[in-house]
């Protein structure tokens, strides 16, 4: 890591310090005035390297805040994940003959975009015909059937352009493969009332759906409740707040899936509390909870046997996002 002009001037402040205090030839004056410089120079030295250790500080949190995940990360994420333009979609480049949860997703991907694959999980012919047509359609060289970085992030933007037009699937929830989201009866929207909640135009896609009030309305002004009936398994998610919800799902197509509610406070029901669709679990919360800019919901679902919370990177969320619009429209949003 390059070293900032402050953290320079702190090493050559320290060095010259340490050169005058540590030669005795350097030192003038008796054993008192030796002394009070002696202690002086120590109290000079610590700040010196506080502020020596604070700037490597500030160096690795930036570091860490302007980095990103890609969609099928080594480990699990445990809560808010953020990509960057550099930021690798899939962990590997995906081709023919390859097995993976990853290959599942990418067949949902092509789906959602008109280019019909069945979510087996297994990159075979016709996978590579739908990747091969993909690339010639959005003009990508090479035309190799492969899915390295460029042909990734191409496709994972038309996606989220789909999605965010309520154009995928013909707009009325997935069917395919990896997400398994489709149309279900007795789920409800997650905010009330829906007054409170600005347009689909403004939502945006992450590991989830982020949906922002009007006025930045917050704590009783905007409820967030129980999108199906469940189970509240966990409250406190790393990046989402210390009261954001997660809520196992009991019955239906999502039996066993866990819908998780970030930047919630606070939570108006305890861990281990039964829940219907409906039913009040938390307020939107107020000012920045968690790593937010502002009010707001971020609603999500965990991928098909992955981990409780959180799915990657855009895993869930594109389809995620027909279910809430499809939801929006249902309680009479426009």
């Amino acid at each position: 890591m390059p070293l900032s002009a402050a953290t320079v001037d702190v090493f050559a402040s320290r060095s010259l310090i340490t050169a005058n205090v540590c030669n005795p030839a350097r030192l003038r004056g008796g054993v008192q005035d030796g002394v009070e410089r002696y202690r002086a120079m120590r109290v000079l030295r610590h700040t010196l390297l506080t502020t020596f250790a604070a700037t490597l500080l500030l160096a690795g949190t930036a570091l860490a805040a302007s980095g990103g995940a890609g969609l099928v990360a080594p480990t699990a994420p445990k809560g808010i994940v953020r990509a960057s333009s550099s930021t690798q979609v899939f962990t590997r480049t995906l081709r023919r003959g390859q097995h993976g949860n990853d290959i599942s997703i990418l067949q949902s991907w092509l789906t959602d975009i008109g280019l019909t694959v069945p979510a087996t999980g297994y990159f075979g012919s016709q996978t590579k015909a739908a990747v091969t047509r993909f690339q010639r359609v959005s003009r990508l060289a090479p035309v190799s059937g492969a899915v390295g970085t460029r042909t990734a992030a191409t496709l994972q933007a038309a996606v989220q352009s789909k999605a965010r037009a309520g154009l995928t699937a013909g707009n009325s929830g997935l069917t395919a493969g990896s997400t398994g989201l489709t149309p279900a009866a007795g789920l409800v929207f997650p905010l009330k009332p829906l007054s409170a909640v600005l347009a689909p135009k403004t939502w945006t896609l992450d590991q989830g759906i982020d949906i922002s009030t009007g006025g930045s309305a917050c704590g009783s002004q905007v409820i967030e409740v129980a999108m199906t009936a469940g189970t509240i398994v966990q409250e406190g998610i790393s990046g989402f707040g210390p009261d954001a919800p997660v809520l196992k799902v009991s019955g239906g197509p999502y039996d066993g899936r866990y819908i998780y509610y970030g930047h919630a406070a606070p939570a108006l029901v305890p861990v281990g509390t039964t829940v219907t669709a409906g039913e009040p679990i938390a307020e939107i919360g107020c000012g920045d909870v968690g790593i937010s800019s502002g009010p707001h919901i971020e609603i999500g679902i965990n991928a098909p046997g992955g981990p409780v919370c959180c799915p990657g990177y855009q895993e869930t969320s594109p389809a995620f996002y027909d279910v809430i619009l499809g939801l929006y429209k249902q309680a009479g949003g426009q």
